[in-house]
């Protein structure tokens, strides 16, 4: 049976508690960041952003969705609590899962490391089961949303329904699909996307009447975001962007559990044997000890009752310093390092050429991360934001110029490359990383065999030369063209990506300018019949090529290929 069978996965579960019902309706827009481990909430009230907080007083929000003993379902801070004491039925870290195809590598990767079954939906969808019950991501993130909203409801006093919604800049096509279904999921009106990295400049430079070249470096929970941007007036220019979605706060914590382990075997000459509650206690006391060491340059590690050795419950304890914790994390402050460098290789920028650099997500607290960012930029970052709030923030002041007369322009970039599938595999870009948003691109297909009735087309996105190391879009299915010879078909086919970097599909006749039907199926190609593409008309950046096997600097590695790096070396 399938884990879909008798599940509506397009809307919230029963028992969600809703925001009140009777409440008038509001001209608030919402900026929301929906974050890997927190979420936050911002609403612009007198012209400046407010954070909302929680019934229980807090700015932050985490994100997570779980089931207790007596089958309830928590969002957020009560949730949290059942991390300790009940890993295996709860949900954290979806944001990572997101959008991505279950039989992806990149899932099948990440499930591992989560206490939680992570289980297929249809035939690629990602979902989650804890208890009895299966969840779909877009659900998860949903309850989230929910959680946010019922928190504005209740703090203005009126019905909320519409919200810019922040993601990594570096989120496939499909992640931000998937992002605006969890808003639709919870009755949320998701007036525009915005990209984590914009949302914090504008929280660092909107009505300053500035006119400088910034670096946004976004480390937050589970994701990496770095982009450079043009400020002048209200006028707000992506030059370039990167990232890796798969460096974040867990990956350091993660390395804090694995000195813990290391140091018990020395000092016990035993191995800790781990079940998923032992897993959880010692990634909550990796999160404190790496929070402690922003602030102080020692820290002790306790951990009571962690096992059972000889019949008696044994107690663990270690110190770790700011010098070790340093030792363990340096080689991801590189690769975040080397992920700025990749953006402003995109921008043709030199470090000096930048005018400042604004630090966001928790993870930037580390004394670490602000040393190196000032060895590499030479210069110190600048502290004008508030590395928790800024994103919401940020999308707060984007929602709020959406229903004022202060403009605010938003000129953003495609984060990764997007192209067809070639008869042999190859990629053939049609859209280059960083083209300018909106854009446009139209390529001709035809029929490859008598009395055709449809013609599918591939796409992906990543970087790689080959289409099966990049992200699978979907297959558009050309439908409406009569039966003929092979060949006497010719289709015009536009692709066009909003300001959003929102994708749609479109088709029409050469010859008579008929328009045709196109639907996505969201299914691999593996069996289907490839169509070559040919382009007609001018690309945003040049003509369609194969993506290069670049070498040096300009080599673009998947976030995924450095996780898998780093967690075998």
């Amino acid at each position: 049976m399938s884990a879909e069978s008798g599940m509506d996965f397009d809307r919230l579960p029963e028992g969600v508690e809703l925001p009140p019902s009777n409440l008038p309706k509001s001209k608030h827009i919402m900026g929301i960041d929906l974050g890997t481990t927190y979420s936050c909430v911002s609403v612009v009230l007198d012209d400046f952003p407010k954070v909302i907080p929680s019934r229980k007083g807090l700015r932050t929000t985490p994100s997570i969705v779980a089931l207790d003993e007596k089958g309830r379902l928590l969002v957020g801070e009560d949730a949290r609590k059942q991390l300790l004491i009940n890993p295996t039925n709860t949900i954290y870290g979806a944001k990572r899962f997101i959008g991505r195809h279950f039989y992806s590598e990149e899932v099948s990767v990440l499930a591992k490391y989560f206490s939680y079954q992570v289980v297929p939906i249809g035939d690629m969808a990602v979902g989650a089961k804890i208890g009895d019950r299966v969840f779909s991501l877009p659900q998860v993130s949903a309850l989230i949303l929910n959680e946010l909203r019922r928190n504005v409801c209740e703090y203005l006093k009126e019905n909320v329904t519409q919200a810019v919604v922040s993601v990594p800049a570096y989120y496939t096509e499909n992640q931000r699909e998937a992002v605006r279904q969890a808003g639709a999921i919870a009755g949320i009106d998701v007036v525009r996307i915005i990209n984590e990295p914009t949302a914090a400049a504008l929280a660092y430079g909107l009505n300053k009447d500035y006119d400088k070249k910034i670096l946004v470096y976004d480390l937050g929970g589970g994701t990496f975001d770095a982009s450079v941007l043009e400020l002048f007036e209200n006028v707000f220019r992506v030059i370039a962007t990167g990232g890796d979605t798969f460096l974040g706060g867990v990956d350091f914590d993660d390395r804090v559990v694995q000195f813990i382990l290391s140091e018990y075997e020395r000092t016990t000459g035993e191995i800790l044997q781990c079940d998923n509650v032992i897993t959880q206690r010692l990634k909550d006391a990796a999160e404190r000890a790496k929070i402690e060491l922003s602030a102080k340059t020692h820290t002790t590690i306790d951990l009571p009752y962690i096992t059972i050795s000889h019949g008696k419950f044994k107690d663990f304890r270690t110190d770790l310093t700011r010098e070790q914790f340093e030792s363990l994390i340096e080689d991801l402050v590189d690769r975040a390092s080397e992920v700025c460098m990749e953006v402003l290789d995109a921008a043709n920028l030199s470090p000096d050429k930048l005018d400042s650099i604004i630090l966001v997500g928790g993870q930037t607290r580390s004394p670490l991360v602000v040393e190196r960012v000032t060895q590499v930029f030479g210069k110190a970052p600048t502290k004008g934001v508030h590395p928790d709030e800024a994103v919401a923030c940020g999308a707060a002041l984007m929602a709020h110029s959406l229903l004022s007369n202060k403009s605010v322009r938003l000129i953003d970039v495609l984060p990764m490359s997007i192209g067809g599938r070639q008869p042999d595999g190859a990629f053939k870009v049609l859209f280059e990383a960083n083209s300018p948003l909106p854009a446009e691109r139209e390529v001709g297909v035809t029929t490859t065999h008598d009395e055709q009735q449809a013609i599918e087309v591939f796409l992906y996105q990543g970087e790689a030369a080959r289409c099966v190391e990049n992200e699978f879009l979907g297959a558009f299915v050309i439908t409406g063209f009569a039966k003929a010879p092979r060949g006497k078909i010719r289709l015009k086919v536009k692709l066009s990506l909003d300001s959003e970097s929102i994708l749609e599909v479109s088709a029409q006749a050469v010859d008579t300018g008929e328009p045709m039907h196109v639907q996505m199926v969201a299914r691999s190609p593996v069996a289907a019949e490839d169509i070559g593409l040919e382009p007609t008309g001018p690309a945003p950046a040049g003509p369609p090529q194969l993506a290069p096997t670049a070498t040096g600097k300009q080599r673009r590695f998947s976030g995924l290929r450095h996780f898998l790096r780093r967690i075998s070396g």
